[in-house]
């Protein structure tokens, strides 16, 4: 799996730069992202293009005002500080407002966890569904990415877009929309169910999974709201045991909100999530290196999910 920051983001620029010239209400505003940041694209439209400082608070104020004048504006910054710093914002500007303002967080889950835990983005998945009318969308490829993009610009709302690290072009599965969660994996007994690009570190040990005597079901959320609850109640009652895996503290996210969707169902089955603790850690490791502690990849990933499994299977 080849792994690089920008991954995601140079997808973004270049998806959204060719939207943009179908659409001339779509503005793109940045907070300190760099000089070369977004320079395609304001190269095309230097009119629609603000480049604020660190001022995140004020951005959310800023692009409310934009998308009340009838804009469509796509503002991106630090997943952890668009989130946490202008958490108010978002729900008072936006979320109340129902304004169509499209939030890009850069650097969602570990990516940034070189810089250690006031940069990793952990807990924003959870912080946005209490937000009002907030779309949440989690791709796990650059394709997925760009499906989702061209269903964001008619979205009816604010929509958070988490950008993360992870394959480039390799991963040939199938591709969520918007609302619709997709069967990467046909299996029997477990239901694997995750999100973003975790959904991708699943593929890549399925041989080492079936080797140790799993055949499970998986099962890909790319937007969490909407939620698509018809397909995780129709996965989980073919199910035997679910495990959740998510790039996210495991209180809050997708694991939570798997728990409360079968719960409202009255879908019992025993579940175990898979993610990272509210505890900071003091470790600074490269993204690698951290999704490896964690349990998020590689033969670490399998040995959490085998842990994971109320009857273990034994090895072929």
């Amino acid at each position: 799996m080849r792994i690089g920051r920008s991954t995601m983001r140079e997808r973004f620029s270049k998806t959204l730069q060719r939207l943009a010239t179908h659409d001339s209400r779509i503005v793109f505003v940045g907070a300190d992202l760099g000089y070369n940041a977004m320079r395609e694209f304001r190269a095309s439209f230097p009119q629609r293009f603000f480049m604020e400082g660190v001022a995140e608070q004020y951005v959310i104020g800023m692009v409310a005002g934009l998308a009340s004048g009838g804009l469509i504006p796509y503002v991106q910054s630090i997943a952890t500080f668009i989130t946490r710093r202008a958490f108010e914002q978002l729900f008072i500007d936006i979320g109340l407002q129902r304004l169509r303002v499209r939030i890009v967080g850069s650097g969602g889950g570990l990516v940034y966890s070189a810089l250690g835990p006031t940069h990793t983005a952990l807990q924003d998945l959870a912080l946005l569904r209490q937000v009002p009318n907030m779309g949440i969308c989690i791709p796990r490829t650059n394709e997925e990415l760009e499906r989702l993009l061209v269903s964001t610009i008619e979205w009816d709302g604010p929509l958070y877009i988490r950008l993360s690290s992870g394959p480039a072009e390799g991963d040939r599965g199938p591709i969520g929309e918007m609302g619709r969660a997709c069967v990467l994996r046909h299996g029997k007994g477990a239901l694997i169910v995750s999100t973003g690009i975790v959904s991708s570190a699943i593929s890549e040990i399925e041989e080492l999974l079936v080797h140790r005597g799993l055949d499970p079901e998986v099962l890909h959320f790319s937007t969490l709201r909407p939620f698509d609850s018809a397909s995780l109640c129709e996965a989980a009652r073919r199910a035997d045991q679910i495990i959740v895996i998510e790039e996210h503290h495991r209180d809050g996210g997708l694991g939570s909100m798997v728990i409360e969707t079968l719960a409202d169902a009255k879908i019992l089955r025993p579940t175990t999530r898979i993610g990272t603790r509210l505890e900071a850690t003091p470790s600074y490791g490269d993204y690698l290196e951290a999704s490896v502690n964690y349990g998020l990849r590689g033969p670490a990933l399998a040995n959490a999910i085998l842990a994971a499994c109320v009857h273990p299977p034994s090895p072929s």
